[in-house]
């Protein structure tokens, strides 16, 4: 049986890994400002707040480079994955407090506040759009897994 005998250089991996001028780095920040980019262009639009939070970060420590790219609005997760019946719980969206639920339905050009007002005993929910893990998958040129949170 044939054998294989691997080295790592620690000190050359720790370079590569931890100093943010290093090619590692680098790499994985080009990845997210195409993530970045390619996630605008996806994502869901009503009034831009959404699209303009898209951002991306990179952690560095104990050896590795973790690249986060998303949005800190939750409503972008919820537009992401789906609600109601088309998410995670798959069942209808209903009024917990009050027999009926209140919103406002997009309208032509109409600004918010001037909308149409919506009563609903349920609703059905979003369907998910998937923006941000189709933006990933278009920016990263290695194969990416999809981690269940």
């Amino acid at each position: 049986m044939a054998s294989v005998r691997v080295r790592i250089n620690e000190t050359e991996l720790r370079r590569l890994t931890t100093s943010r001028s290093r090619e590692v780095v680098r790499h994985a920040d080009k990845i997210g400002r195409r993530t970045v980019n390619a996630a605008k262009r996806r994502a869901p639009v009503d009034d831009g707040v959404g699209r303009t939070s898209i951002d991306h970060v990179i952690e560095i420590g104990s050896g590795r480079i973790i690249l986060r790219a998303g949005s800190p609005l939750q409503y972008m997760y919820w537009q992401d994955i789906g609600t109601g019946i088309y998410g995670p719980k798959r069942k209808p969206i209903v009024p917990v407090h009050r027999k009926f639920l209140r919103f406002e339905v997009k309208s032509g050009t109409a600004a918010k506040g001037s909308r149409p007002v919506v009563f609903a005993r349920s609703v059905k929910g979003v369907k998910p759009t998937r923006w941000l893990r189709d933006a990933f998958q278009e920016a990263c040129p290695y194969p990416v897994r999809e981690r269940k949170i």
